[in-house]
């Protein structure tokens, strides 16, 4: 990929500093609007799986996973068996938890830096479940499991036919 020379990433910056100047109100109402959407709704969604994943961790499932899977992970993508537990995390949370996870294993020594790029390539991904639950939260103030609020709305009401 081509970089671009610093005078254009200059005049880019320059650019949207003069617009932020010139229209303060709008700059901080979006950044409002964006922490707001962040907290009420983004982080909800994915405080669950954080939780889990410090829990799995703690309990010593990680390790279990990773000997378990290591024959399956090891010629698949070259990475250690505990990226079965970034991949199993990140297709059920999304592109975020997978990320941290990775982050965590890398400081901890369960990965190389090699092997946790490899990892975040093939999980780091907007999955269905996180998806569903950030737009189940933002258009029904949701707050509670969002697949059951989809599959009912989806399903309608129910008639028994004798």
């Amino acid at each position: 990929m081509k970089r671009l020379p610093p005078l254009v990433l200059a005049a880019a910056a320059a650019t949207l500093t003069l617009i932020l100047a010139i229209y303060p109100e709008e700059g901080f109402r979006a950044a409002r609007d964006g922490m707001r959407i962040f907290f009420e709704i983004v982080f909800p969604s994915l405080l669950p799986f954080f939780i889990l994943s410090e829990i799995l961790l703690g309990l010593g499932v990680v390790h279990f996973i990773g000997v378990l899977f290591e024959p399956l992970m090891r010629p698949l993508f070259n990475v250690p068996g505990e990226g079965a537990f970034v991949l199993s995390m990140g297709l059920a949370a999304g592109y975020p938890m997978d990320a941290v996870i990775t982050a965590k294993f890398r400081r901890s020594g369960m990965c190389t830096r090699v092997e946790g790029e490899r990892m975040l390539s093939f999980s780091n991904t907007a999955d269905p479940i996180f998806l569903l639950q950030v737009t189940v939260r933002g258009r029904q103030g949701s707050t509670v499991g969002a697949t059951p609020a989809v599959r009912s709305r989806r399903r309608g009401p129910r008639r028994r036919f004798d």
